[in-house]
């Protein structure tokens, strides 16, 4: 299991994403193609979250039965992809955190609940 401990760190494991699966690097930068900043953050965002659950579910099931099933491992390779691609995307529009992208939207759709679309 890769263990990503950083934003960094993801982008470097992207360079090979492009070799090892082509296809969805190509249908994630057609469709990032007219996203904003935040949208690609939230993708990335989404991704590693799945990409944590299909790890804990792989971990969890190599530990009671010493194996995972192979949906668990497809599950787990797909979503470490995902993870790559949508890094590489973020990294070519020069994201290098998302620290300040989901506080600034947050804060936004805050306001409008709170005060109206006047804001």
């Amino acid at each position: 299991m890769q263990i990503i401990s950083a934003f960094d760190d993801i982008a470097r494991v992207s360079t090979g994403i492009s070799v090892t699966n082509p296809a969805m690097v190509a249908r994630i930068q057609i469709q990032s193609a007219s996203m904003s900043d935040y949208e690609i953050a939230a993708h990335l965002a989404n991704a590693i979250a799945s990409a944590t659950d299909a790890a804990h579910a792989r971990a969890w099931e190599e530990s009671q039965v010493s194996e995972a099933r192979a949906e668990t491992l497809v599950d787990h390779e797909y979503f470490e992809d995902l993870v790559a691609a949508w890094s590489m995307v973020a990294t070519q529009r020069e994201i290098d955190s998302l620290d300040g992208l989901f506080i600034e939207e947050m804060s936004v759709h805050w306001l409008h609940e709170r005060f109206g679309a006047g804001v």
